[in-house]
């Protein structure tokens, strides 16, 4: 009898259909219809040109990138020589004279020019026993120096 009971409960659950489970089949069947259509649809050569012209794009980016930095630390560089150049011309500036100092020494050398001009002046360049600011004749001959007069030129006499 054991027999027989589970020979009528196998047959009746492999006769018995459950609809709703035949509803979710069918349902799902048709999604998968819709994505594989999709799939189809979609312009994969479409995307893969799009990957490799952005792949381009990007290297392009790089290298002009890598340019940009290089001008830049060229650049960096250009401005570190700027600097030091004006920094030798700072210390130049702060080393140079004030308008002050500038007025002094203008004024010492115009007491040097007036001591070199007397000195000048009382000299005897050629040895005439007259200095040079008296002398009418500068060059007389080493010959006649002893012969002159108190102009400091020779006497012809």
């Amino acid at each position: 009898m054991k027999k027989i009971l589970f020979a009528v409960i196998g047959f009746v659950m492999v006769g018995c259909t459950n609809p709703s489970m035949e509803e979710g089949l069918d349902d799902l069947r048709a999604q998968l219809a819709a994505l594989e259509a999709e799939i189809v649809a979609a312009d994969i050569a479409g995307m893969e040109a799009d990957v490799a012209a952005m792949t381009i794009q990007v290297e392009e980016a790089i290298e002009s990138a890598e340019s940009t930095n290089e001008s830049l630390e060229e650049a960096l560089v250009t401005m570190a020589d700027i600097k030091e150049r004006l920094a030798a011309l700072q210390t130049l500036l702060d080393a140079a004279a004030t308008d002050s100092q500038i007025a002094e020494i203008k004024v010492k050398l115009e007491q040097i020019s007036e001591g070199i001009a007397l000195l000048v002046f009382v000299a005897d360049y050629d040895y005439d026993g007259v200095m040079n600011g008296l002398d009418q004749c500068p060059d007389t001959p080493i010959t006649e120096i002893n012969n002159v007069d108190s102009t400091g030129c020779t006497i012809t006499g």
